[in-house]
């Protein structure tokens, strides 16, 4: 990437995040390949709402320019291996709202990661950076109630329950069942302050 790309100030902004496993590092141009292979798998892609079926190119440029504008409490994060921390295996976020003061928590993995244990790490660590360093005080999210495996994972992260809604699918075209569940900041830190 050279420095024209309207990408270019914003992706040197944030600093990597480095668990046992993975690298949470900015999202470039240069994983737009990886990006348009993983979300163009359906059995992904059907469980997030804002991502289209099919994928394509300009779908990922598109996703990039609204990372690059976004505002600093927010984070998007591309998730690589340590061992191969150029290779885009998904992608983890929380993007904050001002004017309902919480952070929206989303992911998703490559299917060739699933099952590995992964997306908990990655999601744990994304947790305790949204808290601490950014001090959100609240992260939202849902999951689609036929991908339970989502819900069990904003669970063992910390998230709770709170009540179900129907939810717009982009890459299904349809309004979907899903449940809402919310982790907040108070409640992270009582956790952290006992030693759990």
């Amino acid at each position: 990437m050279d420095n024209t790309s309207p990408f270019c100030f914003a992706l040197m902004m944030q600093e990597d995040i480095v668990t046992k496993h993975l690298v949470l590092r900015q999202p470039v141009e240069a994983d737009v390949g990886a990006m348009v292979d993983a979300l163009s798998d359906f059995g992904i892609s059907r469980n997030l709402a804002r991502v289209p079926y099919p994928y394509h190119r300009d779908d990922a440029l598109d996703f990039l320019r609204f990372v690059a504008g976004s505002n600093g409490r927010s984070r998007f994060s591309a998730i690589a291996l340590r061992e191969e921390p150029s290779q885009l295996i998904g992608m983890i976020s929380y993007e904050w709202s001002e004017g309902k003061q919480d952070a929206e928590f989303g992911y998703w993995l490559a299917r060739a990661q699933w099952g590995k244990g992964l997306m908990t790490e990655a999601a744990q660590v994304m947790v305790d950076h949204a808290f601490g360093e950014d001090q959100i005080p609240l992260l939202i999210s849902c999951f689609h109630d036929d991908n339970p495996v989502s819900g069990k994972i904003l669970s063992r992260v910390g998230f709770e329950r709170v009540g179900a809604c129907m939810h717009y699918s982009r890459a299904q075209g349809r309004e979907l069942p899903v449940t809402n569940m919310r982790y907040e900041r108070e409640r992270w830190l009582q956790t952290k302050n006992a030693g759990m």
